[in-house]
C-alpha cells in the first residue's frame, strides 16, 4: 500500500504589524525633515540708467561710500578717494596702496576670522560721525571672495554692536547695502 505524505501548508505571513509601523513612521519622518531653509538678506540692486540729478548742498560733497573687499583686506572708498580717518599711509610710486583695514595676519586673509571686523566697524562709525545723513554703502567684492565674507561685511557696515544707545539698541551705521555688479580682479 502506498503512503501519502502530506506536506505542511505554508502559513500566511501576518504583515499587519509591519504595515502599522510604516504607517506611523512615514508621517513622523516627513514632519521631522527640513526640505528647504530660506534666509533673506536685504540688499539693493545698483541703479540702471543715467543718474537722476539731485539738488545738493553746495559746500558738502556726497559721500558715495564704497567698501572694496579683497583677500588682502577691506579698502574704504568715498567721494572718489580712499577714506581713512587716521590718514592714509604714504605709498611709493608704482606700488599698490595697502587696504584701509588689512588682514589681522598682515598678509592674505584665508578665512572669515582673518579680517578685522571690529576695526572696519570702528572706521565706519567715524565716517558716520562726519556724514550722519548718509545711509548707503556699496560693496565691491573680489570675484573670488567667499560669500560669507560679503555677508559679514554687510553685517559690520549696518550696525555698531559695541556702541549701544541709552535704550540698549546698537547704533545704526549704513543700513542700505548695495552690492556692485563689477567685481575687482
Amino acid at each position: 500500500m502506498a503512503i501519502k505524505r502530506h506536506l505542511p501548508e505554508a502559513e500566511d505571513l501576518n504583515l499587519v504589524p509591519v504595515m502599522n509601523l510604516v504607517t506611523i513612521l512615514i508621517p513622523f519622518l516627513l514632519m521631522a525633515a527640513e526640505f528647504v531653509s530660506l534666509a533673506v538678506i536685504d540688499s539693493t540692486l545698483p541703479a540702471i540708467g543715467p543718474p537722476v540729478p539731485v539738488e545738493e548742498e553746495p559746500d558738502k560733497k556726497p559721500l558715495n561710500l564704497s567698501l572694496a573687499l579683497t583677500h588682502e583686506g577691506v579698502t574704504v572708498l568715498g567721494a572718489d578717494a580712499v577714506l581713512n580717518p587716521a590718514g592714509a599711509p604714504p605709498v611709493v610710486e608704482g606700488e599698490k596702496r595697502p587696504p584701509t583695514v588689512p588682514c589681522k595676519s598682515g598678509g592674505r586673509c584665508t578665512n572669515l576670522e582673518d579680517y578685522d571686523w571690529a576695526e572696519l566697524t570702528r572706521i565706519l562709525a567715524l565716517i558716520k560721525d562726519e556724514y550722519p545723513d548718509d545711509e548707503n554703502v556699496i560693496l565691491v567684492p573680489d570675484s573670488k571672495l567667499k560669500y560669507e565674507v560679503i555677508v559679514k561685511t554687510m553685517d559690520s557696515s549696518r550696525e555698531d554692536k559695541s556702541n549701544r544707545g541709552p535704550d540698549g539698541s546698537s547704533r545704526v551705521l549704513f543700513p542700505f547695502v548695495v552690492i556692485a555688479g563689477g567685481a575687482l580682479n
